[in-house]
């Protein structure tokens, strides 16, 4: 086996990864393509996820203006929680939690006397 001879599978196998590789590139961009307006249009994010258990876990989905609360397991999706109004919560809680309070206040609040 000579030198001619190595180089000629060299050849090969890169010329073989190289129709393999633009067969991939064509796979994923003609056969997996999906309107990606309409994707926009629904808006999903998953907020966060939990794992509970192994295969097992809770996650906060926000679709449109609407927050879910999701449990997940190998077999089933299993909705939990819906809260229609989330982001009004969540401002009135912000605009509750920035009221500034004094110290005396704080510490008749803290001793329970009002």
């Amino acid at each position: 086996m000579g030198f001619g001879d190595i180089a000629q599978i060299f050849f090969i196998l890169f010329l073989l990864l190289g129709v393999m590789y633009v067969m991939l590139y064509l796979v994923k961009k003609y056969l997996f393509t999906y309107d990606k307006k309409a994707s926009k249009l629904i808006n999903i994010s998953v907020l966060s996820t939990q794992v509970l258990m192994p295969k097992k876990y809770i996650s906060v989905i926000k679709i449109r203006d609407k927050i879910y609360v999701l449990g997940i397991s190998d077999n089933s999706i299993t909705l939990i929680d819906k809260q229609d109004n989330f982001l009004q919560e969540a401002e009135n809680e912000v605009n509750s939690s920035t009221e500034k309070k004094n110290f005396l206040d704080l510490l008749k609040g803290n001793m329970g006397i009002k």
